[in-house]
């Protein structure tokens, strides 16, 4: 499936968003940047697009969404020769043979790599469009025939001194069979830049359980995020509490899963049988009620409305000593705050972008670009509401600064 129906379907179902009780184990501290934020440029215009997509490998054989770009937030990490951007083609991949590999396997949706700048993210070598590959254990995800859309975007690159050190890891967003919208995250790895990717498995899942009739609702597709003590991964999604209906009428802002980090690196690139382990959601309190399959979970920002709900990026900001959340629900950008990861501060307008501003990516501008600091870029994909959808689709910039 690619952008405007899913986009779609969250616009559609805002309507019916109610927020979910919860209480987290504090009160966040006041807001403490108050940022400005510039207007946007265009760093990839629908024509570098098109030219990008004419160009990638191996070839793009959907003509129907041609190389639906940027499908997901990105993931950017920094190289010696500049950056490498992750983020998923939207469009259909039909099983080929590239390398010595299938790479191909009838699903919407891949992990394309391309080499560029913060100002031109596609660069100009060719972008290489990746469907995830199956787990050569079956075992570890046996839902990954039922997918209908494959795609990911955010990053983890392994530090040094880490199992798989060097590594990738990405966050992906896994579609089932419906009338509207359901999704699962997932992990998977790379060990050579992105040029090959293996599933990993299943890590979050809604409350509510798959059903077809349901509502559509938009989990996301964020960032793995370490924890204060760095001994954790958090992931962080809007959760669907099941409430014995089809209707997404008792659901969250924003939800947290954690997973050990160690575990997790040992499990993906320490084993000779690479797979995810079990993430835990955060409830009432607790880490240790709920799995990340299926699981309850506690709203993180409970007062927050409807409208202050969607697409969830969270990076730590080192100028702050704080963690910072970028929100979009399609056309207006929110901002939060927090000391803990846990208790945030209520989201704060940073304006509209649209008609479509999806997929925030907050991007530093230091040596790590998952550190942010004093000013960084928000990165986003941008789509016209005028029924031309990809062909005229761009990625946007704004710059947030704290004074």
């Amino acid at each position: 499936m690619f952008v405007p129906s899913r986009l779609a379907c969250l616009v559609l179902s805002a309507s019916v968003f109610q927020l979910a009780s919860g209480v987290v184990a504090a009160q966040a501290p006041p807001q403490v940047c108050q940022p400005s934020v510039t207007a946007p440029i265009v760093v990839a215009s629908p024509n570098q697009r098109l030219e990008a997509g004419r160009k990638a490998e191996p070839p793009i054989t959907d003509t129907g969404n041609g190389f639906a770009w940027p499908d997901t937030p990105l993931g950017v990490i920094k190289t010696d020769q500049g950056y490498e951007f992750f983020g998923s083609d939207g469009g259909v991949h039909n099983r080929q043979m590239w390398q010595g590999h299938w790479v191909g396997n009838n699903k919407y949706g891949s992990i394309v790599t391309t080499q560029g700048t913060l100002n031109n993210p596609l660069g100009t070598a060719d972008p290489q469009d990746v469907s995830i590959s199956p787990n050569p254990d079956p075992a570890v995800n046996p839902n990954y025939p039922s997918y209908t859309y494959m795609g990911g975007g955010p990053v983890y690159q392994v530090p040094a001194g880490m199992p798989g050190a060097g590594n990738l890891l990405a966050t992906y967003h896994a579609e089932f069979p419906n009338d509207a919208l359901y999704a699962a995250l997932g992990l998977a790895a790379s060990s050579d830049n992105g040029l090959h990717w293996t599933d990993l498995g299943e890590v979050i899942r809604l409350n509510q359980s798959y059903e077809v009739g349901l509502d559509g609702w938009e989990i996301g597709d964020g960032p793995l995020v370490l924890s204060p003590d760095q001994k954790y991964f958090y992931l962080y999604f809007p959760d669907w509490l099941a409430n014995g209906t089809l209707h997404a009428s008792t659901t969250t802002n924003v939800s947290v899963a954690r997973v050990l980090a160690s575990s997790l690196l040992d499990a993906a690139f320490g084993s000779t049988h690479p797979h995810t382990v079990p993430f835990e959601k955060f409830y009432k309190g607790n880490w240790h009620l709920q799995p990340g399959i299926g699981g309850a979970s506690t709203n993180l920002i409970p007062e927050a409305t409807a409208q202050q709900r969607g697409y969830i990026d969270i990076h730590y900001n080192s100028a702050l000593q704080r963690y910072v959340m970028i929100i979009s629900n399609d056309t207006t950008f929110y901002y939060a705050e927090s000391v803990d990861a846990l208790a945030w501060t209520d989201p704060a307008p940073l304006g509209d972008f649209g008609p479509i501003a999806a997929y925030p990516t907050a991007v530093g501008l230091g040596d790590n670009p998952h550190v942010l600091g004093k000013s960084f870029y928000v990165f986003f994909t941008h789509l016209p509401t005028d029924g031309t959808g990809w062909t005229n689709g761009s990625v946007r910039r704004v710059t947030l600064t704290c004074p």
